[in-house]
């Protein structure tokens, strides 16, 4: 869907918006289910871990199953963290705190590392860990990260390519998140309409031409900026911008 009109002459809406919003209804019901099939996951996952525990405390347990109890103990927690990290983000709480950055960038990469791997996709990460907590909604953020980085992807789909997700300072009072892709490029004539709504370069079905434009104004509203480089057949460079005082939310 490339600018097309919301309504026809005749009032009626346009058949690709309606269908857009019948999957975005879809999507949303499903998430609402996922929300109570993640809490469920919660409670066995809690026994396994448990239960591994209790497994490597003990002294004549032999060193082959000790090193698979510990591999079990290990992923379960992995898909713990998970999938608390998924009920808070599917909760519509707005919650302003303190964010760290790099642990925010880790649970998406890792939310996203399926769907990196489908597509052949080699993440790169160079984190700076004494980048300073930030003032602001954590899911929010997540969104911005997922935006991004799931645009990445896809437009690395075709033959996989690598995606660099770094963090850095960015002056005295700011901090910076920069995602660069080894895709495609952006052709001269689209870059500069990609954050304006309903554009997309995506095939039909696979973008609303929304996911930039929000992007743009959660960041925005955070008080902070988020820009774009690109050469066609070159890749495309994401970098948003953050301060790290406290902004006020719109």
């Amino acid at each position: 869907m490339k600018n097309q009109p919301v309504r026809h002459s005749d009032g009626a809406i346009n058949e690709d918006l309606l269908s857009q919003l019948a999957y975005n209804e879809k999507m949303a019901e499903l998430g609402k289910i996922s929300a109570g099939v993640v809490h469920e996951l919660n409670a066995p996952l809690s026994v396994i871990i448990s239960a591994s525990q209790m497994i490597m405390r003990e002294e004549d347990v032999p060193e082959f199953v000790r090193e698979m109890v510990a591999r079990i103990n290990s992923e379960a927690q992995r898909l713990s963290r998970l999938t608390r990290g998924l009920l808070n983000f599917s909760s519509h709480d707005v919650a302003t705190g303190e964010v760290d950055l790099n642990l925010t960038t880790e649970f998406i990469l890792e939310f996203l590392s399926y769907e990196a791997a489908r597509r052949g996709v080699t993440i790169l990460r160079q984190l700076d860990y004494h980048l300073p907590v930030i003032q602001l909604d954590a899911n929010l953020l997540k969104q911005i990260l997922l935006n991004i980085i799931m645009n990445a992807l896809q437009a690395m789909e075709a033959d996989g390519g690598k995606l660099l997700v770094e963090t850095a300072f960015a002056g005295k009072d700011k901090v910076c998140l920069i995602i660069a892709d080894s895709g495609p490029g952006i052709p001269p004539e689209s870059i500069g309409k990609i954050f304006d709504p309903y554009f997309t370069t995506k095939k039909a079905g696979e973008g609303t031409g929304l996911g930039l434009f929000v992007t743009k104004k959660l960041v925005e509203n955070m008080g902070g900026e988020i820009k774009v480089a690109s050469r066609n057949g070159g890749g495309t460079t994401f970098t948003v911008t953050l301060a790290v005082e406290e902004q006020e939310q719109e």
